[in-house]
């Protein structure tokens, strides 16, 4: 309602959280709208390709233990995944590079069998593997999940794992702009995910405290299928907003370099996979965007 007042609109989320009530954001896949993204979505057009410091958290077996299963092309099933264990965390790679395209640039994929059991984690990225930045997350839980129990998917946003098996949780490089020089939106190679455990210990952006399934054991804490890109790296090379003459100049410049090279600009490497040479694959790239 136009003019509505923060106060009067905290107080009707606490009241339909009373209720058991829907929550106000996005619902489960399959209803309207709902912003899950399905694991054979025609926008996907690349899957993570390289893992790095996996770090294991308790209460999770040998069997699921093995980060190349969260690599490639989403499964939907319960057991081609890598568990994280309570607290634990896995950064995958990307050498196509996410850029920050039109709508949603990336989709987690979490291995929940239905839509009410749902194991969270953060989302961080990275630009240079180093500085790591968290997309904003809200978590309307009112209060504590048994190790069977359930979340609305009304209540939570900006948290991997919204979504059951088969459907990618999005998120859209957009919302980290500005947020700081470290990370260039138009150009992140790392995604780190980082297990939510549901004791009440964890806090959403806002300070409240994030519950989901606990305790749990054998496979406890977020379990990783994949993560989908939409956007790969940009070619508007000068970030003008536009693929023009400009951005054109910026790769001639750098023609058949390689790094070591006087004239070497990583910004111009923008084929998929990466392979350290701006030669005919990344014109490709940069043609199926002139203009754009």
């Amino acid at each position: 309602m136009q003019g509505k007042s923060p106060f009067i609109a905290l107080l009707l989320v606490c009241v339909a959280i009373s209720q058991g009530l829907a929550g106000p954001y996005a619902p489960p896949a399959g209803q309207p709208g709902s912003t899950a993204v399905g694991m054979n979505d025609p926008n996907i057009i690349a899957w993570a390709d390289g893992w790095e410091n996996y770090v294991v958290g308790d209460e999770c077996d040998q069997q699921w233990q093995t980060p190349q299963k969260a690599l490639g092309q989403a499964q939907g099933t319960s057991f081609e995944i890598v568990c994280l264990g309570r607290g634990g965390e896995i950064t995958l790679t990307f050498e196509c590079g996410i850029g920050d395209g039109d709508g949603y640039d990336f989709a987690v994929f979490e291995n929940s069998i239905n839509d009410t059991f749902l194991e969270l984690a953060y989302v961080e990225v990275s630009s240079n593997g180093t500085d790591f930045f968290r997309f904003g997350c809200n978590s309307l839980t009112p209060e504590a999940v048994g190790g069977f129990g359930t979340i609305d998917t009304t209540d939570i946003t900006g948290l991997a794992g919204k979504y059951r098996q088969g459907y990618g949780t999005p998120f859209d490089m957009a919302d980290l702009r500005d947020v700081s020089s470290l990370l260039n939106v138009d150009n992140v190679e790392w995604i780190r995910i980082i297990d939510i455990v549901g004791d009440g210990s964890c806090y959403d952006s806002l300070g409240r405290i994030i519950y989901d399934p606990y305790p749990t054991i054998g496979s406890a804490g977020f379990d990783l299928d994949a993560i989908g890109v939409m956007n790969m790296r940009t070619a508007d090379l000068d970030k003008n907003g536009w693929v023009d003459t400009f951005d054109l100049a910026i790769l001639m410049q750098a023609w058949l370099s390689q790094p070591g090279d006087d004239n070497w600009d990583n910004r111009c490497d923008i084929s998929s996979p990466k392979d350290d040479v701006v030669n005919m694959q990344d014109f490709f790239v940069f043609s199926g965007q002139w203009l754009e």
